[in-house]
């Protein structure tokens, strides 16, 4: 039975939008996915990599030295699959990188 209640996940974008959100909203959901992605990858304990920001298409992860950095190097593609497995987010990721946390 309808009652004439609109979903709010149909709500949502369209708020997000009308209020020139969209980057930072995207950029939050990136991150988000990219923290649950590295879990998914290398377990629930990892602490040596970090995803730290979304922007322009790049996702900036920290890796606690240049080892770690070259494991998220060599499993990035599979990352970003992890990431835009999320449909909102397909295509949103064109490039990991990393730098060593210093």
């Amino acid at each position: 039975m309808n009652y004439g209640f609109l979903q709010l996940k149909d709500l949502l974008p369209k708020a997000v939008g009308s209020y020139g959100m969209t980057r930072e909203v995207r950029a939050a959901l990136v991150r988000d996915r990219a923290r649950k992605a590295v879990r998914n990858l290398w377990g629930d304990d990892i602490t040596e990599i970090k995803p730290m920001f979304f922007k322009d298409g790049i996702l900036m992860i920290e890796c606690s030295d240049s080892a770690w950095g070259q494991e998220v190097f060599m499993k990035k593609q599979k990352l970003i699959e992890l990431i835009e497995e999320n449909v909102t987010l397909k295509g949103s990721v064109k490039d990991v990188k990393t730098r060593i946390k210093g």
